[in-house]
Order: structure tokens, then C-alpha cells, then sequence
């Protein structure tokens, strides 16, 4: 009985060597490094522009827009959102850019906000490729 219990406490430590050896071993690659901090900048900049978009559109409109219809972004300085037929407005749209915020917002013909981009700036929320949902 002694016996096996010996064979089984060794052959789980042998099991638990041979773990932290693989754990040890393995590395994130500097690839997969810049691709985890590529995504978390991108997700970071998505949700801001979700958010202080969504709540510019309701301010304005005086309804909460949910889903946009149309959405672009270069994932790491911009992103453009449109909703259509929110509320009373036939169309809004909104662009925003890192570090600067709100820099276009439309409701309908009527331009709400529009700040000057640099001249390194993103397109408008009514050109480049949009996602359509």
C-alpha cells in the first residue's frame, strides 16, 4: 500500500516538474506582444468612441441611439459612426479622434461640432470604408 502511494506522490511531482518546465519555457513572442497591445488600443479607442459618441447623439436628439449603422476606423487614431433614424433625425454621424475627442458631429444637414484635424487627420465620417451592419 506504502508502495503505490510512493509511485503515485512521484510520479505527481514528476507531472508537476514537467509543468512548470512548459510554463517556463514558453514565451509571448515580441509579435504577439505588439498584436495584444495593437488589439487593447484598438478596443480601448472602439469603446470611448461608442461612448461619448452614443451620448453627444442622444444629447442632441433627445433619444438613445444604439447600434450605429455604419461605422470606420483605422483602429488606432479614429473612429467615424453613423446612426440613421434616430429618433427625429433621419441621420447622425460622428467622428472621434484620440487624444482629441469629438471632432464632428451631425445631426441631419446641421453640423453640430467640427473641429479642424491636423493635417495628418482622418477622413470624415461620411467618406472612407464603411461597415454596414
Amino acid at each position: 500500500m506504502e508502495s503505490n502511494f510512493i509511485k503515485a506522490a512521484i510520479g505527481f511531482g514528476i507531472l508537476m516538474a514537467v509543468g512548470f518546465i512548459i510554463v517556463g519555457t514558453t514565451r509571448e513572442t515580441q509579435q504577439e506582444k505588439i498584436q495584444g497591445a495593437f488589439l487593447q488600443t484598438s478596443s480601448m479607442l472602439n469603446t470611448l468612441a461608442l461612448d461619448k459618441c452614443t451620448e453627444a447623439v442622444r444629447n442632441e436628439v433627445g433619444t438613445h441611439p444604439y447600434t450605429p449603422s455604419e461605422s470606420s476606423s483605422d483602429n488606432l487614431t479614429y473612429v467615424s459612426l453613423a446612426w440613421n433614424n434616430v429618433g427625429s433625425a433621419k441621420r447622425a454621424e460622428c467622428r472621434y479622434i484620440m487624444d482629441q475627442g469629438i471632432t464632428l458631429l451631425k445631426v441631419d444637414e446641421r453640423t453640430v461640432i467640427e473641429k479642424a484635424e491636423p493635417a495628418t487627420g482622418a477622413p470624415a465620417a461620411a467618406g472612407g470604408a464603411h461597415h454596414r451592419q
